[in-house]
């Protein structure tokens, strides 16, 4: 009798850590389960600022190119336009025909230039996954 107690014993101790076993792994998948979750996140973080940096940086450049790029032309076109103005005796004149010949280039870019600008971007997003990868 003795012996079949101590069985018995012995068997609800097995059942009990078993259970303390199962509950311990449990704990251990959900804290790993979190941290993954955890790590997940700041590396969409890191992404996402990095991915918005390079935009800004890219978008200042693009801004310190544009502005300069319109004070020159501002500049050769009000010389054109004095110029032709002489040449054809009517200074008003030379303004006008100026101000058309920009119809053509407004026009085209308007066209040309916002699906290659969404196209170099796209281009660059997906550049940048395929070399962290």
């Amino acid at each position: 009798m003795l012996i079949a107690q101590h069985s018995t014993l012995i068997n609800v101790d097995y059942i009990m850590l078993k259970e303390t076993n199962q509950d311990s792994s449990f704990e251990r998948l959900l804290e790993k389960t979190l941290q993954h979750l955890e790590t997940r996140w700041e590396f969409f973080s890191l992404t996402a600022t990095e991915k918005i940096s390079g935009a800004a940086s890219m978008l200042s450049k693009l801004l310190i190119i544009s502005v300069f790029s319109l004070i020159i032309l501002f500049f050769i076109s009000i010389g054109f336009a004095i110029w032709l103005g002489d040449y054809i005796g009517n200074r008003a004149g030379g303004f006008a025909l100026a101000g058309l010949v920009f119809v053509p280039f407004a026009v085209a870019a308007y066209i040309w230039v916002p699906p290659f600008v969404r196209s170099k971007i796209i281009q660059n997003i997906l550049q940048d996954d395929d070399t962290k990868n």
